[in-house]
């Protein structure tokens, strides 16, 4: 019976991505035939009882050389699946990638279609909510005029974050814009002409402003639009979940 392994990284992309790494490492190290024994945990938890449980600190080079391996071996809308995968919440997603990984670069990137396996299946129902949450939220996100800065908070369940900012920058390439997680304290910050970077922690500071003039124009439009006659309160919940709302301008 092989050696159970678990490998425990800080809970970030990079985190997982370095993690990645560093199974492959100990999976080519093996003198048995792999049998699916090492796990990766992100973020802080318990001690793992009958299993070898090995730290590893975030490593850019590391993450730099697991992304080129994915992207050259295995192609780009791979490696969207799994970067989709690795930002829902749930704790078994690097373990999930980690098996779907070992099998594409056995087998090939064929490894998608073959949802009877367990990893693929996984990997491909964690990116599927991603894709939903993350097309919600590109509908439903509501800017802030600051000014000078254009601000939007969010408090999304998964790490939508990082796969918005390309979207936005798109969008207001001349525009200096924040994306604020507060769940997770990390913000995509654009300056104007300037590619999108991600800030977190004690580097963050975001600025506060009032309401502006437009804001309450919208708010106004909204509640003057609806036909109270035909309020359906059960299908705006169906349409638009309740936890969406929390920076929505108009219903606020």
């Amino acid at each position: 019976m092989s050696e159970q392994i678990v490998i425990r990284c800080e809970d970030s992309l990079e985190g997982i991505f370095t993690a990645l790494f560093d199974a492959f490492v100990c999976k080519n190290k093996m003198k048995t035939p792999y049998t699916d024994s090492i796990s990766i945990a992100a973020g802080e938890g318990e001690m793992t009882l009958f299993a070898r449980e090995i730290e590893v600190q975030t490593d850019a080079q590391k993450v730099q050389k697991t992304v080129y391996s994915i992207q050259s071996r295995l192609g780009y809308p791979v490696y969207d699946t799994l970067l989709h995968a690795l930002c829902h919440f749930e704790g078994d997603r690097g373990t999930a990638v980690l098996g779907y990984l070992v099998r594409a670069f056995a087998q090939g990137r064929g490894i998608s279609d073959q949802l009877a396996d367990p990893f693929a299946l996984r990997v491909m129902e964690l990116s599927r909510k991603v894709d939903n949450e993350l097309d919600k939220l590109l509908g439903f996100v509501r800017f802030q005029d600051l000014g000078s800065i254009l601000v939007a908070q969010l408090a999304p369940k998964c790490n939508i974050v990082p796969l918005m900012m390309d979207h936005f920058s798109d969008r207001f390439p001349d525009e200096n814009f924040i994306l604020y997680d507060e769940n997770r304290n990390l913000a995509a910050v654009h300056e104007a002409g300037h590619r999108c970077v991600l800030v977190s922690g004690e580097q963050l500071q975001i600025p506060q402003g009032h309401m502006d003039y437009f804001a309450v124009l919208w708010k106004q439009y909204f509640a003057t639009m609806e036909i109270r006659e035909r309020h359906n309160e059960q299908c705006q919940n169906h349409l638009l979940p309740k936890w969406y709302r929390k920076y929505m301008t108009e219903w606020n």
